[in-house]
């Protein structure tokens, strides 16, 4: 099996490129760089432009969020293999909105920004799966944010 074809399987992988043509995808991956990380190292910080996204292709990596800037960061979650991190900033144009630090040796398939928004002009699916995307992360954010405050609410013994 060929590597293009194993990066075009790995996109093929992620929600928003799953019904995107063969020939963008393969576009997008050739486009694309290896890039390796050891333990410990970072990907991008909180608070960085956002350049580019990552496609896991194979180790673990945290991500970690500051409430503000110099605070102590807490860990949010945990990014495995064929998992996609870094595009909510290269789509919206914002800086990064989290740290990520691989915690085992990390293999990526770097999108470049310019790469990842030339496709979303040319590819309506590709775009349309992208607002999906967000909306459903958005949807999640607001969940897990109204579960927190229950949590808090419970825990002051507030229950009003």
């Amino acid at each position: 099996m060929s590597k293009l074809k194993d990066e075009v399987d790995l996109l093929r992988s992620i929600p928003m490129f799953v019904n995107m043509p063969a020939n963008k995808l393969k576009l997008l991956a050739f486009a694309s760089d290896h890039v390796s990380y050891d333990a410990g190292e970072v990907l991008f910080e909180q608070g960085d432009d956002s350049d580019a996204a990552y496609v896991l292709i194979s180790g673990f990596a945290d991500v970690l969020v500051a409430s503000e800037p110099g605070a102590q960061s807490n860990k949010v979650a945990e990014l495995g293999p064929n998992s996609f991190v870094g595009d909510m900033g290269i789509l919206c144009d914002i800086p990064r909105t989290a740290t990520v630090i691989a915690t085992k040796p990390l293999e990526t398939l770097c999108i470049r920004k310019e790469h990842m928004l030339d496709m979303v002009k040319d590819s309506p699916a590709l775009a349309l799966a992208v607002l999906q995307e967000l909306v459903q992360r958005l949807a999640k954010t607001t969940q897990d944010l109204s579960e927190a405050r229950q949590e808090i609410s419970e825990l002051k013994g507030d229950r009003s």
